[in-house]
């Protein structure tokens, strides 16, 4: 991969204009596919989540892809990202958007415990909706992939919230944050209780005997930092037993690259439906 440079990381599509793109193709999904939305999974407004379901999910079980929003941990919504679900209930899968609690009001580990307990509400109800507990995955975009990586890397964690630790299948982060420390200051600062944090909250620090198999994206003209992130994080699971593969997106900004995710055929969610199973 080309070394990052400042130039690539003015955006031809900027956040406003993702934001309002996504919200609105979202509710057209919303309208197309057949989904249950706002299924509580704690006492927040923010605990929330919504669930896309394929037309024709069969008698055995189908696979399972959760998805964490972004937002530097301090802002976002489940209700950005239901444009992705048409590529993967096409599948067939399950597609499930997980809200969680923000920061500065939620801190370290607050967001990721969140998010553990919404996927332990997706092992113990999924089956109701023709989901296989046992074929469950985990992405997210920028911080939204930063906690799918670190759940995924925490393992041993998993069991204190009712969890296998063998519950996530795969892990698909997409610009990523895995270095916590490599983030905006008022970023960084709003996510962790006390800077001591940022050892703990980096997926990059937790990569050593991972054996879950990731699938990195990044775009070409993504954020320099998080450019960086992804070829650390790269080499650190390479050295390891899981299997790794990546991706790099030419062309495509940090909110390009999620929003192409909605659209069928994507490379993206062409090889996540072949790392769950289904292709």
């Amino acid at each position: 991969m080309p070394k990052p440079t400042e130039s690539q990381s003015r955006s031809s599509l900027t956040a406003g204009e993702y934001l309002e793109k996504a919200l609105a193709w979202s509710k057209e999904a919303r309208n197309n596919v057949k989904c249950d939305l706002d299924i509580p999974y704690g006492t927040d407004d923010r605990q929330k989540m919504d669930l896309y379901l394929p037309e024709n999910a069969g008698s055995g079980g189908v696979p399972v892809l959760v998805f964490l929003h972004g937002g530097y941990w301090v802002i976002g919504h489940k209700d950005t990202l239901g444009f992705m679900a048409p590529p993967i209930t096409a599948a067939p899968a399950i597609f499930v958007t997980v809200g969680y609690r923000l920061a500065p009001g939620a801190k370290y580990p607050e967001q990721v415990d969140d998010c553990r307990n919404a996927l332990k509400w997706v092992y113990e109800n999924i089956s109701g909706y023709s989901g296989d507990p046992h074929r469950i995955f985990l992405a997210g975009h920028s911080a939204g992939g930063h906690l799918a990586a670190l759940i995924s890397l925490q393992r041993d964690r998993l069991p204190q919230f009712g969890l296998p630790s063998y519950v996530i299948k795969g892990c698909f982060p997409v610009s990523g944050v895995f270095d916590v420390m490599d983030t905006p200051a008022d970023r960084r600062e709003a996510f962790l209780s006390v800077s001591e944090d940022a050892y703990d909250a980096s997926p990059i620090n937790h990569t050593v005997g991972n054996t879950t198999p990731f699938f990195l994206e990044i775009g070409g003209d993504d954020f320099p930092n998080l450019r960086n992130q992804h070829v650390a994080m790269l080499k650190a699971l390479e050295s390891e037993a899981g299997k790794v593969e990546a991706m790099e997106r030419l062309g495509h900004n940090h909110f390009e690259i999620s929003l192409d995710h909605g659209q069928l055929g994507n490379p993206w969610s062409t090889k996540i439906v072949d790392m769950i199973g289904l292709a």
